[in-house]
């Protein structure tokens, strides 16, 4: 009793169900993809404080209301609830608190702790998102992952999760003599989302303008033509300095194409 009762004040990295969740989450990650799910988790004494704290956001989710997700995953519509479809929130951490506005000691609004029967009891004045609360066919684990989980608010930017990663979450127990499989929610992991169309966010407030690949490439062809400009019209040589630092430039933007691209 005095476990359950106290749930509600502790921190979703002490807590047993939520420690228990959050250490599930990285062995499962770890073991679909070969590598941790931060490197903070590498060799810590106390996995759940690390992912806690981690520069990656990590939310667990699953259903109580039906047995399944809807088959498409097309985003909430305007009036609709994406809790009223029994979405719970059974893990998060402080950088999933930030992409979803929440400051850390706001943790209650969003995470639905257990009860004393063990049921999540949701959150009084939810932030709701949209996410599956499953994974379709035979499918265990996907990267490359991004979607819009927030409605921007009064006609404000919405928040889109970018290049994530979503996983399910499995425990295998003993039961009459028999392994069973249970499904105990699906993990998503992102380390970057966006506010609107233009803005980058990361963990711990970076913001940056959003970079296009067009934008890159137009700016690619400007700078070669700068280059040549200095070349054939100005007369320098390609060891004058003018020369060496607008090849500089090009390579550097080159590089930022690449990793656009990657």
């Amino acid at each position: 009793g005095f476990e359950w009762a106290a749930s509600f004040s502790l921190k979703p990295f002490e807590a047993k169900a939520t420690r228990e969740l959050a250490s599930t989450a990285c062995a499962s990650f770890e073991g679909r993809t070969g590598k941790p799910l931060a490197t903070e988790i590498q060799g810590s004494a106390d996995i759940p404080k690390s992912l806690w704290n981690a520069p990656v956001a990590c939310v667990v989710v699953s259903s109580t209301k039906r047995e399944a997700a809807p088959a498409d995953e097309n985003d909430v519509k305007d009036g609709e609830d994406p809790n009223e479809d029994g979405l719970i929130i059974k893990y998060a951490n402080l950088a999933a608190l930030e992409t979803v506005g929440l400051k850390p000691d706001e943790w209650d609004r969003f995470i639905a702790m257990p009860d004393q029967a063990g049921t999540p009891k949701l959150p009084e004045n939810p932030v709701a998102i949209d996410l599956p609360s499953d994974m379709k066919g035979d499918i265990k684990y996907a990267s490359g992952y991004s979607k819009k989980i927030m409605r921007g608010k009064e006609g404000g930017d919405a928040t889109t999760i970018i290049n994530g990663h979503r996983w399910s979450i499995e425990k295998s127990s003993l039961l009459g003599g028999k392994f069973v499989t249970q499904v105990l929610g699906v993990a998503y992991a992102w380390e970057e989302w966006l506010i609107g169309e233009d803005i980058v966010c990361r963990p711990g407030g970076v913001r940056e303008e959003r970079l296009r690949e067009e934008d890159i490439e137009e700016s690619i062809e400007a700078q070669a033509a700068s280059i040549r400009d200095l070349k054939e019209v100005q007369g320098f040589g390609n060891k004058d300095q003018e020369v060496v630092d607008a090849v500089q430039e090009l390579m550097r933007l080159k590089s930022i194409l690449e990793d656009l691209k990657a």
